[in-house]
């Protein structure tokens, strides 16, 4: 998992590609298909050049992305005198790149026009219907061949490397990449802290739903980038619909100790992606070993993030808040499989 902003996961840089091309444009992508070492930015990670010199998006600034940005305005000139419209797929190791990094990524860049309209909607179509679909692209012949479709709709060997990371197969030429929602992070709370960490998760790549048992906080205007806001009883979350999945995070910021508590245990033996809840090493000791008398096992009590957030020596609402997300985003990049890339080492 990773943040989907300046991917084919973020839907208004999609949005943003989808408008050049409608409008007669060219634009060369440049992508990210695999890295070795410490790099910037992971697979997935885009960027496009414009004909009118503009950009959008990133590869990890520095000299890798100079050196995309050189390459795709020469494969735009190139495409005004060619029937096939021209790409390229290049390691650009640390000899180089010379980056501090000294990691090396592998960049495809290839020269899209309006024939790429149909793929950009159905990309669309799948992020706004919160659905799940895989990009395969195949760079056997130099040329690459792209597809969006369900797992199943690939050849087993393609279909077997579709999973929730973007996966190259060296061996193949054959890059995967999952095209879904992002995470939904669940803010059980929508006090001072909840209110301002909202906005902050939607910044980097979390789809936050708000949950209180308070009407007069349960108000969409003061959640502008919340998903949905749901006014619930904490003390029962399904009779308000709310069902948490192994994939969610879960944030746990209520107005009281005791619907703290309420909410951990109708929630951790999902095991999220991650679960957290606000408080001290008091109230950790304590909510544990609730918990546990409530039939918890001890493992998984000890695996909540309580005290929630990484140690900044957060006090005020915002800080907590940043100290929250930033534990958040740790927890996600952790999910990362060590060796994503079959073949590239």
């Amino acid at each position: 998992m990773t943040d989907s902003h300046e991917t084919l996961r973020d839907e208004a840089f999609v949005a943003e590609l989808k408008s050049h091309l409608e409008a007669g444009e060219r634009l060369a992508l440049s992508s990210v298909l695999a890295t070795r070492g410490s790099m910037p930015r992971h697979a997935g990670a885009c960027m496009a050049r414009f004909e009118d010199g503009s950009f959008a998006g990133t590869i990890g600034g520095g000299h890798i992305e100079q050196m995309a940005l050189e390459r795709s305005s020469e494969l735009l000139k190139e495409a005004e005198s060619k029937d096939v419209l021209p790409s390229e797929l290049e390691w650009y190791t640390h000899a180089k790149t010379q980056m501090a990094c000294g990691g090396d990524a592998l960049v495809g860049i290839e020269v899209w026009d309006s024939e790429k309209l149909p793929l950009l909607e159905e990309i669309l179509s799948a992020l706004r219907e919160k659905k799940t679909r895989w990009l395969v692209e195949t760079w056997e012949d130099g040329t690459p061949v792209l597809h969006l479709g369900r797992k199943e709709s690939f050849p087993p060997e393609a279909a077997k490397e579709c999973s929730d990371v973007c996966y190259w197969n060296e061996e193949a030429k054959r890059y995967s990449e999952p095209i879904g929602p992002d995470p939904v992070a669940w803010v059980f709370g929508g006090g001072h802290v909840g209110e301002v960490l909202v906005p902050v998760l939607a910044s980097v790549g979390f789809r936050p739903v708000v949950v209180d048992d308070r009407k007069d906080i349960c108000v969409p205007e003061r959640f502008p980038k919340a998903e949905q806001v749901i006014l619930a009883d904490f003390k029962d979350l399904a009779h308000a619909g709310i069902e948490v999945a192994p994939e969610d995070f879960v944030v746990v910021l209520t107005h009281g100790h005791a619907a703290d508590i309420d909410v951990l245990e109708q929630t951790v033996l999902v095991h999220p992606a991650y679960i957290g809840c606000i408080g001290s090493r008091g109230k950790a000791a304590f909510a544990r070993k609730t918990l546990e008398e409530r039939g918890i096992p001890k493992a998984d009590a000890a695996a909540i993030h309580l005290p929630i957030g990484e140690a900044i020596l957060a006090v005020t609402p915002a800080e907590i808040a940043v100290s929250i997300a930033a534990e958040m985003i740790r927890c996600r990049a952790e999910l990362r499989p060590v060796v994503p890339h079959a073949g590239s080492h």
